[in-house]
């Protein structure tokens, strides 16, 4: 998937071999799996397996419309305008194909709500300084500022970016949609390691030393808050070197076997669970289970005489009746 300059990290690969050829040439030198972002570790992070199906291996893919990306998508361009008061010159983006135009315009409702009712995205509003929305950031090897993708290590977006020159004030915004509700995200929050790149790029090119940064969840009219200063910034830069050079000597690639499992694109190739098995109807057991006879199965069909086939065959018989 193209934007118009650059390939999205984590798009389809529906043309592999030229999406190939394009990373090879954008790669940094002397690192293997540049550019990087911040999905890109955290997926290494959760499943190296995972890393190595996608950003390696990457077997060609089907491509499927997803409501829920498509929904964070139009949420997200609806206040990128709403925040400069620019919304005359909103347009519904045409590339949405799971999206309906009656659920766009519930959606642009949605998002409209909480931009006219929320105190945060209020407050959020009448900050001081200049709102850039959608600021592209790159980090050299040394996670310094560079200009362009060429000779960045790191490559990332952030929602919204408020800098006041007067102050040396920095704030940065994520929006986030989804989440059960209020309760979860306070008891389980998200990890806030893409708002911690954030603040290694923003103290380098500001200067700042004091930067708010904050997930938005737009729909729970919830924000979780973490604060950077100057002296954290070195700590950071390390975390996130150490990440990335436990990515690049990684020669095995485990798999991390677990209940999300059962979301994974690479499900059926991986652990030999169908694709189009419905996930809610499968347990953590059925992951472990199914991991180890596809293991000694080797393949997902035909199904052998082995001892694994009576599980496989289960599995594979929810594939067929969801169908």
């Amino acid at each position: 998937m193209d934007n118009g300059e650059y390939i999205i990290d984590g798009a389809i690969q529906t043309i592999a071999e030229i999406t190939y050829e394009y990373f090879k040439k954008k790669r940094l030198e002397g690192w293997q799996y540049s550019p990087y972002s911040h999905s890109k570790i955290e997926t290494w992070v959760s499943c190296p397996k995972k890393f190595e199906w996608n950003y390696i291996i990457k077997p060609p893919r089907v491509e499927m419309p997803s409501p829920i990306l498509e929904k964070g998508t139009l949420f997200h361009a609806v206040l990128e305008f709403h925040i400069n008061d620019n919304l005359e010159n909103f347009d519904i983006p045409d590339q949405f194909k799971a999206l309906t135009s009656k659920d766009c315009e519930k959606i642009i409702g949605q998002a409209l709500d909480f931009a006219e009712t929320s105190s945060i995205y209020k407050w959020i509003k009448n900050l001081p300084g200049k709102k850039i929305p959608e600021q592209e950031i790159f980090l050299g090897a040394k996670l310094e500022p560079v200009e362009t993708l060429e000779v960045s290590l790191i490559r990332g977006f952030i929602d919204l970016l408020v800098y006041d020159e007067k102050t040396n004030a920095c704030y940065i915004f994520d929006w986030k949609t989804g989440g059960k509700s209020k309760e979860d995200l306070k008891k389980w929050p998200k990890p806030k390691d893409q708002l911690e790149l954030y603040a290694v790029w923003a103290n380098q090119v500001f200067g700042a030393d004091y930067i708010e940064t904050a997930f938005v969840y737009v729909e729970h009219d919830h924000m979780a808050k973490y604060i950077f200063e100057g002296s954290d910034i070195d700590s950071l830069k390390k975390k996130f070197k150490d990440k990335i050079h436990n990515i690049e000597t990684d020669s095995k690639f485990v798999k991390n076997l677990s209940q999300l499992c059962l979301w994974c694109d690479f499900k059926e190739i991986c652990i030999g669970i169908p694709s189009n098995v419905d996930p809610r109807s499968l347990t953590k057991d059925d992951v472990f289970n199914s991991a180890k006879a596809f293991s000694k199965e080797q393949k997902p069909t035909p199904i052998t005489n082995s001892k694994n086939s009576n599980f496989l065959a289960k599995i594979r018989d929810k594939s067929t009746k969801t169908s």
